[in-house]
């Protein structure tokens, strides 16, 4: 029951790229009624760091990063989430997904359960859009592909400011409501 598929994420450049967003700064997205969508701010700063995407029990958290000209980094950092998770004694495994290699993490929760994320990122120009997804997508296709339509559809507007790698791009709530397609 997905109402589109998309190919992206895409660059706010990409002649593709969907046009009617909810604008968060740096990340850009369709918008969809079912879904319910969270800013998630940094204790003690009061920055967004994260936007996640609720639908039906289950999350996807979006966060965009500085990367340097002309380089793939989600490789690497795929390799020190994996060290730094397997350090704490998280159980880690890697896969092939859709959108390239990406790692299941079963974290236990304070009531002694266990809670699987799965992260997944796609390196842009000058760009990576992580995501994580938590909750039950993992029994549930259509949860899954609905989370994964909603990646698919993000825009990431990069800007010309210049961070270190790995530097969350900025985050902001949208001023307004969606901007509708000029002509409509």
């Amino acid at each position: 029951m997905s109402m589109m598929s998309f190919t992206g994420p895409y660059d706010s450049s990409d002649m593709s790229a969907p046009v009617e967003l909810v604008n968060f700064g740096s990340i850009g997205f369709v918008p969809n009624p079912q879904v319910t969508v969270r800013a998630e701010v940094e204790d003690g700063t009061a920055r967004i760091v994260a936007i996640s995407f609720d639908y039906k029990e289950s999350s996807l958290q979006l966060q965009a990063f500085a990367s340097p000209k002309g380089q793939n980094i989600w490789e690497e950092v795929l390799e020190d989430i994996t060290v730094n998770l397997a350090n704490q004694g998280v159980s880690v495994r890697k896969e092939n997904g859709p959108f390239g290699l990406e790692v299941f993490a079963d974290i236990t929760n304070q009531d002694g359960g266990i809670k699987t994320l799965r992260m997944f990122g796609v390196d842009g120009e000058r760009w990576l859009l992580r995501g994580t997804i938590s909750g039950k997508t993992f029994e549930d296709l259509e949860v899954k592909t609905f989370l994964e339509d909603i990646f698919r559809g993000v825009v990431v507007f990069r800007g010309e400011l210049p961070l270190p790698p790995r530097e969350i791009l900025p985050l902001e709530l949208p001023t307004g409501a969606i901007v509708p397609k000029a002509g409509l």
